[in-house]
């Protein structure tokens, strides 16, 4: 049995749609049902949907993990937040969410735990998102269960957050804001490629027990990722260059106002900061050519104004 957490999730929605047509494909590639951790029971046909079992709980929640990881061997470690909302924070679910997953899957004999984190993700950074990753993987490694990490820069495709919510700004004219200097560098990839990265681990012996980092071929600039987007919506924007220290005020208001922020504190901060790969294992390792990012935006165009605002008011989902 694989158990995924977080299973409503993109990057995990994502993982079900390649486990499943994998399973249509090569039954004997994939031996193991797959099981899926859902918070919310709205969202269980979601899953189901794709031929997954459903069981209900929280990686907050040591006892319905417990009873999700019945019969379990291998687990793909999703459930992860990027902002805070209520009892919902990064350090309960990113933090100790993965070391009550731990807990669980040593006690039911787990054999395999796979997770995808941010690129750079270590408890010693100065970022919630990096600090609160970065001990979830600290536990993961100090378990004894084989595992594998995935490190990812920006993840771009259908239902993204991230280029939606820049093609959502660059539908408002004249301007299209930049933070900072626009030259921070990031190596977008797919999500798509993200989730072969997921399920090859599954069967992959070479990569237990190490910690890989994925990223697509293309070490891209900020201002090149809205350039991108810019030009897939074929509109002209006059960019404005906003000091982060400008900014930070205006996200702090709407991070503590708005349902669902364009942006963050902790999003704004990394903003700054390159998110590039010093050993990229996309190829070298599970042989895929990543997708280019110019090559897979064709989604934002689907993305309105109005729909910006909607989902920014927590009345719309992106995917």
């Amino acid at each position: 049995m694989i158990l995924i957490t977080g299973a409503s999730g993109y990057v995990a929605q994502h993982t079900l749609q390649r486990l499943s047509a994998l399973k249509a494909q090569s039954p004997d590639r994939l031996p193991w049902p797959i099981r899926a951790l859902v918070r919310n029971p709205q969202r269980a046909d979601k899953v189901r949907a794709f031929g997954a079992e459903v069981a209900i709980g929280d990686v907050t929640d040591p006892a319905s993990l417990a009873k999700a990881m019945e019969g379990v061997k291998k687990v793909i470690h999703l459930a992860a937040v990027n902002r805070d909302r209520g009892q919902v924070t990064m350090e309960r679910v990113n933090a100790q969410g993965t070391i009550n997953v731990v807990e669980a899957a040593k006690r039911a004999g787990v054999e395999h735990i796979i997770t995808v984190v941010g690129l750079g993700a270590d408890p010693k950074r100065p970022f919630p998102l990096a600090y609160t990753q970065g001990r979830g993987v600290e536990a993961i490694m100090a378990s004894g269960i084989p595992y594998t990490i995935l490190e990812a820069s920006v993840i771009f495709g259908p239902g993204d957050e991230f280029l939606n919510t820049l093609a959502g700004l660059a539908k408002l004219p004249p301007f299209m804001i930049v933070p900072g200097d626009g030259k921070t560098r990031f190596q977008p990839i797919a999500v798509q490629d993200v989730a072969a990265c997921v399920v090859d681990s599954l069967y992959r012996p070479e990569v237990l027990n190490r910690r890989l980092q994925i990223c697509g071929s293309e070490v891209i600039t900020l201002e090149g990722i809205i350039d991108a987007i810019l030009d897939e919506l074929q509109v002209k924007r006059v960019k404005l260059y906003m000091p982060v220290a400008l900014l930070r005020p205006a996200v702090a208001i709407m991070d503590a106002t708005l349902p669902k922020p364009p942006v963050t504190p902790s999003l704004l901060a990394q903003l700054g900061v390159d998110n590039v790969a010093t050993d990229n294992a996309i190829t070298s390792v599970f042989g895929i050519q990543p997708i280019k990012l110019r090559e897979g935006i064709a989604y934002v165009r689907q993305m309105t104004f109005g729909k910006f605002v909607a989902r920014t008011l927590g009345r719309l989902e992106y995917r």
